[in-house]
């Protein structure tokens, strides 16, 4: 069982990077294989003339998701939307098919009231790409933070790890009919 976890965002600080990490400690403890794909910055510029030969980066970044049983995104809302180096990195997969099909849990961390349209914004296109999304909510206030910015407070972390208990056990049944 492999789930390849993916930020949407490239700040340093980010709190969506931050969950994936918490939630990377808690599978690693219950012995499940969550590897955090970093591929995000160095994705160059998405170009239909390249999407056949990409470059290698993408190459790797591709390879990632399809042997994958199972992908987690937690992507900030930017602009009432997706960000657009991590939207880059999924219109990378459109032509590959790398998530084509592929279980694709979508993890909020906004509080409540924040969030809805990056999470609709992403719906339409995982819809279009054939992706099976299910949608997990698990609120981050900054006093669940550290001083570091990890997530340590244990009843945000036991969340977090529900939500990747939850994908592991969906990645083993059979997927829905497309």
């Amino acid at each position: 069982m492999v789930i390849v976890a993916i930020s949407g965002s490239l700040r340093h600080g980010s709190v969506n990077s931050a969950a994936l990490r918490a939630a990377g400690r808690w599978a690693e403890r219950s012995g499940i294989e969550f590897v955090i794909d970093e591929h995000l910055p160095q994705l160059p510029h998405f170009t239909p003339d390249d999407e056949g030969d990409p470059p290698n980066a993408v190459r790797i970044f591709r390879k990632a998701l399809e042997h994958a049983d199972a992908v987690v995104l937690a992507v900030p809302e930017y602009a009432f939307g997706i960000p657009g180096a991590f939207k880059n990195a999924i219109d990378w997969t459109v032509g590959s098919g790398s998530l084509d099909g592929k279980r694709v849990a979508v993890l909020s961390v906004a509080l409540p009231g924040r969030g809805t349209d990056v999470r609709h914004a992403l719906g339409r296109v995982l819809a279009a790409i054939n992706a099976q999304v299910s949608y997990h909510s698990v609120p981050v206030a900054q006093s669940d933070r550290d001083a570091s910015g990890e997530i340590r407070d244990p009843g945000v972390v036991d969340a977090l790890g529900d939500v990747v208990a939850t994908v592991a056990h969906d990645a083993q049944l059979p997927l829905r009919n497309r």
